[in-house]
């Protein structure tokens, strides 16, 4: 009994002792992201962030678009050794909670991620999520895109209902207001 109140001293001062893990948030417009509005209402986007001191680290980046539509990007990072002071893992990249596709190279020297057509809302803060480990002075860096969609906004849909809904009732008064008599 002894024994298991000892390692559970331990372990508490484990989690007392650990590192915190590193956090930051980069709103578009900032010098860490930064969009480029295109034709047609697109933007194209670039974020990273270098310098990551030793742990675990979570990068928010935030933005909102005039419009709804679709969203793309990679996010890559790079070392010179596998471990080495400049070696980066990516732990996961979400965008708007929707988790992109991770891969390595090189034995884990190099990463990256990508997410293909992830919706995004108009008007809504939406998030990029960069969570990992460095080993000192990691350093990441992505792109993405956004096209919005072409499906109508609800008023459009509202009033392209009421319009059908016109056209067939004037079609159906219009058949019931035609007699037709023969002698």
């Amino acid at each position: 009994m002894k024994n298991a109140f000892l390692a559970a001293g331990v372990a508490a001062l484990g989690f007392v002792v650990a590192p915190s893990a590193q956090a930051a948030t980069f709103p578009v417009g900032s010098p860490n992201f930064t969009a480029t509005p295109g034709p047609n209402g697109t933007f194209a986007g670039a974020f990273f962030n270098t310098g990551i001191a030793a742990g675990a680290f979570t990068d928010t980046f935030t933005f909102t678009l005039p419009a709804d539509g679709f969203g793309s990007g990679t996010v890559t990072t790079s070392a010179n050794f596998l471990g080495s002071a400049n070696d980066l893992d990516f732990t996961s990249v979400l965008i708007n909670g929707v988790e992109a596709e991770l891969f390595t190279a090189g034995g884990g020297v190099f990463e990256s991620a990508y997410a293909n057509l992830i919706p995004i809302v108009a008007g809504q803060l939406n998030t990029i999520t960069v969570t990992g480990v460095s080993r000192g002075n990691g350093a990441y860096g992505g792109q993405a895109s956004f096209v919005p969609s072409a499906i109508p906004e609800p008023a459009t849909w509202a009033m392209m209902l009421l319009g059908f809904a016109m056209v067939g009732a004037a079609a159906r008064y219009r058949k019931r207001s035609t007699n037709v008599r023969y002698a």
